[in-house]
């Protein structure tokens, strides 16, 4: 049995998970219909964040996190009230660990029912964050069924594919893809049980310290999970503060020419007149407080780059820091207990 299936049995999970998960519930009105939103609940720990690499949306959080948004897509497979939806936004969200980027909200829209075009995007965008309305109670979402191990997920995917219709099931696949600034997931209930159970099956550990999937057909979405992604986040955080803040070279200011000839003089002036008017100008800018000068801002694409290669620089300072610390203390606490007035050999006969 792997380290990881003994920490699932140290947890009392076996092959299924009848976890649930309990969110807040809120009635807002999108594209001309009431929709149920549900939310999670300000004492949930784990944490997700978005980016976009490689032509590809990538949703970045915790094993933590891979459970839970496996056990929110479960339940979404079996939701049957009309227009009810599941949003993660912040506080819930991180900026991504990788370029500090803000991520942008998650919405799984059942496609079976609960349809959610670009208008209801566009007005959902525009209400977010949701805290500040009062909930209107809370909703359980089940996740019985939910294979929560490798073998399960393996045997329930070889009972799914027995039922697997090519034609059909590419005609009607779902599109994963951003509208008005959220990342919408509108699976149909088939959809959100394997994804569920590809991304709740994603495990990283410090032996294994990154796990990966694709969970669609068409690469429209990746889910990534890193056991150090707390501490990716905060790196990726500090990195950006310190390139964002740090002095950057300011560029030579590019010399006047003085009007020396003909060539730029305009009509009917002498090379003494075009002197005396740079003389006065000159004159003039000395009586006025010059502006500071500033570099100029970073291209988007550039400061991302830098905040990348400084993240991890980051991040490794941490670990070694944190392993100096805990040799350290372990080398402390040899001390004391070898120390002479511990030893029986010092106490005197």
């Amino acid at each position: 049995m792997t380290d990881g299936h003994q920490s699932m049995r140290r947890q009392g999970i076996s092959g299924h998970d009848d976890g649930a998960v309990r969110l807040h519930r809120r009635t807002v009105r999108l594209d001309g219909r009431d929709y149920t939103v549900l939310g999670l609940r300000p004492g949930t720990t784990e944490r997700f964040a978005v980016n976009r690499f490689h032509e590809t949306w990538h949703v970045v959080t915790h094993t933590a996190g891979a459970r839970l948004l496996g056990r929110l897509l479960w339940g979404m497979a079996y939701q049957r009230r009309p227009n009810t939806i599941v949003v993660v936004d912040r506080p819930f969200l991180d900026a991504n660990p990788f370029d500090a980027e803000p991520s942008l909200p998650i919405v799984i829209a059942p496609g079976d029912t609960a349809p959610f075009g670009d208008r209801a995007a566009r007005e959902l965008r525009r209400m977010l964050p949701l805290t500040g309305r009062p909930s209107e109670g809370g909703v359980t979402l089940r996740a019985h069924g939910l294979p929560s191990t490798p073998e399960a997920a393996h045997a329930w995917f070889d009972g799914r594919h027995r039922e697997w219709h090519g034609w059909k099931q590419r005609r009607f696949r779902p599109t994963i893809e951003v509208r008005s600034g959220l990342l919408v997931l509108p699976g149909t209930a088939r959809k959100l049980q394997e994804w569920a159970v590809e991304i709740g099956r994603l495990t990283a550990t410090h032996q294994r310290p990154m796990d990966y999937e694709f969970v669609n057909e068409d690469y429209s979405l990746e889910v990534q999970v890193f056991a150090a992604y707390r501490d990716m986040v905060t790196a990726a955080r500090l990195a950006r503060e310190q390139v964002v803040n740090e002095p950057r070279p300011i560029p030579a200011p590019v010399p006047r020419a003085t009007p020396g000839g003909d060539a730029g003089r305009k009509p009917g002036r002498t090379v003494g007149a075009e002197r005396a008017v740079a003389a006065r100008a000159d004159e003039q800018a000395a009586r006025e407080p010059a502006p500071a000068p500033h570099a100029p801002p970073l291209d988007p694409a550039e400061l991302n780059l830098l905040v990348w290669e400084r993240s991890d620089r980051v991040h490794r300072r941490m670990r070694l820091n944190r392993t100096k610390r805990y040799t350290r203390k372990a080398s402390s606490g040899r001390g004391a207990s070898s120390s002479p007035s511990s030893s029986p050999s010092s106490s005197s006969s």
